[in-house]
């Protein structure tokens, strides 16, 4: 679904995040979907503090809207929602909507969009993790502004004192003998004491605060990845080696601690995790993996047959609570060692091949063409990104895919330095299995395990034969977040086979 030129320039770029929770770098939420009758896009630019504000850009397609509205609300809330906040309607653009959301509570949170119209109403819930990733740092001009305010009202407060003690008693125009100017002195040091004690009192607290806020920043789970030899070949095993994830079922242990408890992990498409490799000689290497797990903690797939060399791993994990995150790790793959020619998954795919460097059209496996419709080489960021494929025939003309893993498509956006890793979906950035957890959730869910059981219950239920479907484009919802040389690659599936292309950009500030 195309997103509107004046919907793509209100994209906001928010400060640059190493590392954030749903992906790397990329901490705005996009959404292509429908509310009911209403084809809808969707931003969400969350806020880098909690509590802070979210900016909610709704994008509603066709005739006959007459209210949108928008809410916020963390997945596990047992209070009434908030009340709706009116999106106001865009003055440039008719389609468009703006609202502004207090965000609360960290982790993951639902966004609920409602359109009411002529053709009636309908609902999406947009899945957002809102974390805090930084401290917010006082203005230098206000921070002196403020220390001369205080300094004049200490010394004003010291002042008052001395003269209450010297002339309070007095009558008018009597002048202060030298013991009414000595208990003056006596009274301006006891209140400069007492005012510095409280200062100092002040300052101590604010900095315990402080030291607490930065210790409740948001650290993604720390994970290692590392090559393995076996009997099959070469395996690559992503490990999370986080403490708190490790001893997740140990409430002593995480109590002690003062460790917070991660719900248990739900499949996304299917899978407990995503793993994208990727590098080699110049990032010509790039594997989408889906690796087993016997304790949700180790996860291990069999390695495709790429170069040896630097590799970076990422792998998408979704946790009961919607919670989406990103591990990141870099292993190596070594030189002279047999790899594996098959793959642990049918949905696992790999290319080794150079990026397209300012071309629009790549080749694809089976010969068709994988062609980039609005390539252009003046990108820039935090514009929308123009993720418009079509897959062309030997004629030159659209033809169908298959649905990949429930999707007509998948694309893999990376800044070449690693500073920036998405997964995409024509549905935005959003995680279907967080969508799901959001909105399958029910007051009975409140025990952890209990929504992952039913939703696995479902993942497992058989799927119908996969339909062709029709050759329009495919669309990614994004925006690239910061400039820089970026790769991307899309995967679609054709008579049962994944095919990758990739493309090389780079996006000017």
């Amino acid at each position: 679904m195309r997103v509107h030129k004046l919907f793509a320039h209100s994209a906001l770029v928010t400060l640059l995040i190493l590392v954030c929770s749903a992906h790397i770098g990329s901490p705005d939420a996009w959404y292509s979907g429908s509310a009911g009758p209403y084809p809808i896009e969707v931003q969400v630019a969350a806020p880098n503090v909690v509590p802070g504000i979210a900016k909610i850009s709704i994008l509603v397609r066709g005739e006959g809207v007459q209210q949108v509205t928008a809410s916020v609300n963390k997945f596990d809330a047992t209070a009434a929602s908030p009340p709706p906040d009116v999106a106001e309607r865009d003055g440039k653009n008719p389609e468009l909507y703006r609202t502004d959301l207090w965000v609360m509570s960290g982790g993951s949170n639902a966004v609920t969009v409602k359109v009411t119209g002529t053709r009636g109403s309908g609902v999406a819930v947009i899945p957002a993790v809102v974390v805090a990733t930084k401290v917010l740092q006082m203005d230098k001009p206000m921070g002196f502004g403020l220390a001369a305010v205080g300094l004049f009202l200490l010394i004003g407060a010291i002042t008052i004192v001395a003269s209450a003690a010297r002339e309070s008693v007095l009558d008018p125009g009597q002048e202060p003998d030298a013991k009414r100017r000595k208990i003056s002195r006596i009274a301006a040091s006891v209140a400069t004491v007492f005012l510095a004690t409280i200062l100092f009192g002040g300052w101590t607290w604010w900095n315990s605060e402080e030291n607490n806020y930065k210790g409740s920043l948001f650290k993604p789970l720390t994970a290692t990845a590392a090559t393995l030899k076996n009997a099959d070949g070469l395996s690559v095993t992503m490990s999370i080696a986080e403490s708190s994830w490790i001893k997740r079922r140990d409430s002593v242990w995480l109590r002690a601690r003062g460790r917070s408890t991660f719900s248990p992990l739900i499949p996304d498409h299917g899978k407990l995790m995503h793993l994208f490799v990727i590098g080699g000689p110049e990032n010509v290497a790039f594997a989408h993996l889906h690796p087993v797990t016997a304790d949700s903690v180790t996860f291990s797939s069999l390695l495709p047959a790429l170069p040896p060399g630097h590799y970076r791993a990422f792998g998408d994990i979704v946790h009961e609570s919607g919670f989406s995150q990103t591990l990141s790790s870099s292993f190596e793959v070594p030189a002279g060692v047999d790899q594996s020619a098959r793959l642990t998954d049918p949905d696992d795919a790999m290319l080794v091949r150079p990026a397209a460097n300012g071309i629009t059209e790549v080749k694809l496996e089976d010969g068709s063409t994988l062609k980039w419709q609005t390539a252009s080489t003046d990108r820039k960021s935090g514009v929308e990104a123009g993720l418009r494929f079509s897959v062309l025939g030997a004629d030159g003309k659209p033809v169908a895919v298959q649905p990949y893993m429930g999707m007509a498509g998948h694309a893999v956006v990376m800044r070449e330095d690693g500073a920036v890793f998405v997964h995409l979906h024509p549905s935005g950035t959003v995680s279907m299995a967080s969508q799901m957890a959001l909105t399958m959730r029910q007051p009975g869910d409140s025990v952890a395990g209990t929504l992952s059981k039913r939703l696995a219950g479902m993942s497992a239920m058989p799927s119908p034969a996969a339909e062709s479907l029709s050759g329009e484009a495919i669309t990614f919802p994004y925006a690239f977040p910061q400039p820089g040389n970026y790769l991307v690659w899309v995967q679609v599936k054709r008579d049962g086979k994944i095919l990758s292309g990739a493309f090389r950009v780079m996006v000017k500030s």
